[in-house]
């Protein structure tokens, strides 16, 4: 039987970064069961994406005062 898969839509800075936290925090499980190092560059590179769509968004604040709460730096 076919797993249906997710449809990933991503429209705005805050869903990317949403997104690939996601990723990351799925690859550094996998890593965690299986030491792959592969899995851990991958994983790397997901938050480093993630963190890179933050600090986008801390500078689109700077400038606009918008959005009041970013919520990836809140938790």
């Amino acid at each position: 039987m076919k797993k249906s898969s997710k449809v990933v839509k991503t429209t705005t800075v805050t869903d990317v970064i949403a997104i690939t936290r996601e990723i990351g925090d799925s690859l550094a499980t996998k890593y965690e069961k299986n030491g792959d190092l592969k899995v851990a560059a991958a994983t790397l590179d997901a938050y480093k994406t993630a963190i890179s769509g933050a600090k986008a968004q801390l500078i689109y604040k700077k400038i606009t005062g918008k959005p009041g709460v970013i919520p990836f730096l809140e938790g």
